[in-house]
C-alpha cells in the first residue's frame, strides 16, 4: 500500500469517526428554552428562571397553561419538557404548556420547619403571587390554569403552597412529600386551614413516595404522608381530587412522579 493511498485510507476513517459525532453533536445542541431574570422588590434578589415555551407558540394565537417547577436546572428542565411533549404530542393526554423553572432557591425559601421559619417561605411565596406569575402572564401568552412541581425539599413547599394557599395554583404535584423535621407544625396547620373548605375547590394534588428511598425512615415521611392522606381525604376530600402514589421499585424523587402527576390532574378535570 502506498503512502498516498494509506493516508486516504486513514482519513476516510476519521471521518467515520469525526462527522457523526460534529452531527450528534449540532443535533443535541437544541434550545429548549429562555433564560430571564426577575428584579424582585420583595425579596430584594434578582431570581433567576428558565422558561420554555410550546412548539407551537410562534406560528398561533393559543393561550397556554403554566408548569412551575420550583428550584431546577438545565437538567431538570429537560426532564419536564420530555414528559410534558410525551404526554401532550405522543400520548395526547394533557394539553401544550408553558414551562417555567426556578433556578436561585435557598432552602430558607422553601422549607418551613415552624412559624419563624415560615416568614421566609411566606416572602417566596409573595414573589411568585405578586411578582412572577403575573411576570410570565404579562410577556406570554397565558390561561389562568397553573401547575406547581416540587421535588424533595421543594416538594415540602408545594404542601406548604397547597395548604395555606391553595388558590395559588390550580394543582400540585410534590415528589418524595415529606414533612422533614416539621411534623407538627404542617399537622397543626392542615387542621387550621383545612376548615376554610371554599379556597380548595376544584384543587388537584398529588403526592408521590419510593419505598426504596433512604430518607424514608430517617424522617418518617410514609407514615407523615399516609396520615396526611387521610386529613386531606376527612376534611376536603369531597372538593379536593386528591393522590397519594407509593412506587414500591423507586428511590428518591421517583422518576414517574411528573407523568403519574400530569395525567392524574387532566385525567380528574375530565371527570369534574
Amino acid at each position: 500500500m502506498t503512502k498516498i493511498i494509506r493516508n486516504y485510507f486513514l482519513l476516510i476513517i476519521l471521518l467515520a469517526v469525526i462527522v457523526p459525532s460534529v452531527i450528534s453533536a449540532q443535533d443535541i445542541n437544541v434550545k429548549i428554552g429562555i433564560r430571564d431574570s426577575i428584579q424582585s422588590e420583595i425579596l430584594n434578589d434578582s431570581k433567576k428562571v428558565m422558561i420554555h415555551l410550546p412548539d407551537s407558540y410562534s406560528e398561533s394565537d393559543t393561550s397556554y397553561p403554566v408548569l412551575y417547577q420550583v428550584k431546577g436546572d438545565t437538567a431538570s428542565m429537560l426532564e419536564i419538557v420530555s414528559t410534558v411533549n410525551r404526554l401532550a404530542y405522543a400520548d395526547e393526554m394533557i394539553p401544550e404548556m408553558i414551562i417555567v423553572v426556578m433556578e436561585n432557591v435557598s432552602g430558607k425559601d422553601v422549607w418551613p420547619r415552624d412559624s419563624i421559619s415560615a416568614k421566609s417561605v411566606d416572602d417566596f411565596q409573595t414573589y411568585i403571587q405578586k411578582e412572577l406569575i403575573p411576570y410570565i402572564g404579562n410577556k406570554y401568552r397565558t390561561t389562568d390554569e397553573r401547575v406547581l412541581y416540587g421535588q424533595s425539599m421543594t416538594a415540602v413547599f408545594t404542601l406548604y403552597t397547597f395548604i395555606n394557599k391553595p388558590k395559588l395554583f390550580n394543582s400540585y404535584i410534590a415528589s418524595s412529600g415529606a414533612f422533614p423535621f416539621c411534623e407538627t407544625f404542617f399537622t397543626e396547620l392542615s387542621h387550621k386551614h383545612f376548615q376554610e373548605l371554599d379556597k380548595y375547590s376544584g384543587r388537584t394534588m398529588f403526592v408521590t413516595n419510593g419505598l426504596k428511598d433512604p430518607l424514608m425512615a430517617q424522617v418518617n415521611a410514609l407514615k407523615q404522608m399516609t396520615e396526611f392522606s387521610n386529613l386531606v381525604k376527612e376534611r376536603v376530600g369531597t372538593i379536593v381530587s386528591y393522590k397519594y402514589l407509593i412506587y414500591e421499585n423507586e428511590a428518591h424523587v421517583p422518576f414517574h412522579s411528573l407523568y403519574d402527576g400530569l395525567k392524574f390532574i387532566y385525567q380528574s378535570d375530565e371527570k369534574n
